[in-house]
């Protein structure tokens, strides 16, 4: 009899430490109920997961620069585990197991996902699949970190400015539409010389600040950064150039080859603002929010009212809790 009370409050005290979830790809997942170690496999999602909390951060997938340690708060020095963002990067499976997170989080449609998923089930981790296809799925990553962690105001918080951005750009899309378009080419690389094609989704952001791609080009993966030639550029002849490099941009205007184009003679080269992380992508994270914002001011200078210096301040006192 003793022994089956002894089972009956172990039985209990395990139920009552753990919960459902329903991933994005409606999968029931149990984890820990209260959950204070998360790995995400991926930057972007390790960006939400910053923006949401540092603290709950468990492994890095690359180690941040210096000048971020203040953005990134007690994240600053956790272990670096790598993950999954092309060019053939995996996770580091020892780390992981040092650091023993509660849950792992992984891209749905990540290419090989299958086999990466029998790989964290080893660990005897949970692991839940998440939807990042668009900026639109930030709304639902910051909702599962609120279920995961218990902090569901913080999740309303960001998820209130993710929903005044997206209902800010439907309501720009029918000014957007009376207006000339703006061709841009978008210059990746010191050399200026890998871009992105259509289909892409690091070009999520220009496709809802009115530009259009002065490239005709389909993708060839999910990591993008396709490889270009300046003759093909050079018939791109974009009305704008928008960088992502500082070397390109001070470089571009004394290079011969890109001289001929009409964006540098008529000094339409926009370097995208990076800090403390990348605006526009690489990763392509939730700092979309306010990088649509600043392609909007760069391609439709008198488009949107406020002040974009404003704005960043208002996004960095929301988004970066940690910083002092």
């Amino acid at each position: 009899m003793f022994k089956y009370m002894l089972f009956f409050v172990a039985l209990i005290a395990t139920v009552s430490h753990a919960k459902t979830i329903e991933d994005d790809y409606a999968r029931r997942v149990e984890v820990p109920d209260v959950v204070t170690k998360i790995y995400a496999a991926s930057p972007p999602l390790s960006m939400s997961l910053l923006a949401f909390n540092p603290e709950l951060i468990a492994a890095l997938n690359t180690p941040y620069k210096p000048e971020q340690k203040e953005y990134a708060g007690s994240s600053y020095t956790k272990p670096v585990a790598g993950g999954f963002f092309g060019q053939g990067n995996t996770p580091n499976f020892e780390v992981l197991a040092k650091t023993k997170p509660d849950v792992i989080l992984m891209w749905g449609r990540m290419s090989g996902h299958e086999k990466a998923l029998a790989k964290f089930e080893k660990l005897g981790i949970p692991v839940l699949l998440v939807r990042n296809d668009s900026i639109k799925d930030l709304v639902s990553q910051f909702r599962l970190y609120g279920n995961l962690s218990g902090d569901t105001k913080r999740a309303d918080e960001l998820i209130a400015y993710t929903q005044e951005t997206l209902s800010l750009i439907d309501a720009l899309q029918p000014k957007i539409a009376k207006l000339k378009p703006t061709r841009y080419y978008f210059a990746q690389g010191v050399d200026g010389l890998s871009s992105e094609c259509e289909g892409s989704f690091h070009l999520e952001p220009f496709s809802y600040s009115g530009g259009i791609n002065a490239l005709d080009c389909k993708m060839s993966s999910n990591y993008g950064m396709e490889k270009m030639s300046m003759e093909r550029v050079l018939m791109s002849d974009p009305d704008v150039i928008i960088a992502m490099e500082s070397a390109f941009v001070n470089g571009a205007a004394k290079d011969l080859r890109w001289k001929n184009l009409r964006a540098i003679s008529e000094n339409r080269v926009y370097l995208v603002p990076s800090t403390p992380f990348n605006y526009i992508t690489r990763p392509p994270s939730f700092m979309r929010l306010l990088g649509i914002r600043w392609l909007i001011h760069t391609l439709y200078p008198t488009l949107l009212e406020g002040s974009l210096q404003e704005e960043q301040k208002r996004f960095d006192a929301l988004f970066f809790k940690a910083r002092p």
